[in-house]
């Protein structure tokens, strides 16, 4: 049976935890009432408009997974680090790399803010594959470029999520290339670096370019995932089937806010949270990606995205922790 097959098939069973005894399979009944989330998520998205909400939920327990839009393409933007760090990690584990190993980086490298390897440079050049790792799990662009780079580029990317069947998750670009495409600016130059000089290349290219550019982003199938796909990944790495020790926390971080306002009392949070710059007052693409686990020992993973947003931050905020706390109603 192929690895798609038999996700398909335990989709909503019980699964033996990572560790520590657990019910047998059976022994425990899937929590979430998928009619009654759906009619929640659907208020919420209706309040989101014209952006468009993307949400997977799985809980790790049971294997129960539901989504809302969950087969539909999403900008990744600043989630793409959680793919690019999860092959990074991989490449580690097959003993590809190293975290000792040193990365000298070049002008030609320097990808856009924020990029604290960018504002180091050039009075800083040389980096260990473990510091660009931390880095990257920050949303640092440069570093992202450089580790990507290292392992065979957008290209190395996605031949290892093909390798371990990670469908619908999809590293085309690399990070200064996806910037730069979605403002119309030709290729990124290392004088740019700064937010400053950032800032003022993009209002260089006119509006209507810019306007253009930021259409064809939200229409392009490149650098994307489902929120389904998204959560199979990072399920197929909780699980072990990725890495054999995996750290949810080196994968996602531990940023604050976004999810963090729905937690329940007593529940700890690992999460990705983050949005990509506004072009012309639109936010592109906004994400939460997270773990939660509940007072109970639940513990529920989440993908929410949110794409073509044009209200400000914290009503972005908000409606991210209201699609959390609608799925914990269900626990």
């Amino acid at each position: 049976m192929s690895r798609r097959a038999l996700l398909t098939a335990l989709a909503v069973l019980p699964l033996l935890a990572a560790c520590g005894e657990k019910p047998m399979l059976g022994q425990e009944e899937p929590a979430i009432d998928p009619k009654a989330l759906q009619k929640r998520m659907e208020a919420i998205a209706a309040r989101a408009a014209p952006a468009t909400l993307g949400v997977a939920v799985i809980d790790l327990g049971t294997r129960q997974l539901w989504a809302f839009n969950g087969e539909r393409p999403f900008p990744l933007g600043a989630a793409s680090r959680i793919p690019i760090l999860a092959a990074v990690m991989g490449e580690m584990e097959a003993g590809h790399l190293q975290p000792t190993e040193t990365i000298t980086v070049r002008d030609v490298d320097l990808s856009p803010p924020p990029s604290a390897v960018a504002d180091a440079w050039p009075g800083r050049k040389d980096y260990t594959v473990a510091e660009l790792e931390a880095l990257g799990r920050a949303g640092d662009t440069t570093a992202l470029d450089v580790l990507t780079k290292r392992i065979g580029g957008p290209g190395g990317v996605n031949g290892w999520l093909q390798v371990e069947r990670l469908d619908h998750v999809s590293v085309d670009r690399y990070r200064r290339q996806v910037a730069t495409d979605a403002r119309g600016l030709a290729s990124f130059r290392a004088d740019w670096k700064t937010e400053e000089a950032w800032q003022k290349a993009i209002e260089s290219v006119p509006t209507a370019e810019r306007t253009q550019a930021g259409r064809d982003r939200g229409a392009d199938q490149r650098d994307t995932a489902t929120p389904i796909g998204m959560i199979r990944l990072l399920e197929a790495f909780l699980n072990r089937e990725l890495v054999s020790k995996p750290d949810a926390a080196r994968l996602l971080g531990r940023d604050p806010g976004y999810l963090a306002a729905a937690l329940p009392p007593g529940a700890r949070l690992i999460q990705s949270a983050g949005t990509s710059p506004s072009n012309l007052g639109v936010s592109p693409s906004i994400h939460s990606i997270a773990v939660a686990e509940l007072k109970t020992g639940q513990r529920i993973a989440f993908v929410i995205f949110l794409t073509a947003s044009r209200a400000d931050t914290a009503a972005r905020e908000a409606i991210v922790a209201d699609v959390g706390r609608a799925v914990f109603k269900e626990f």
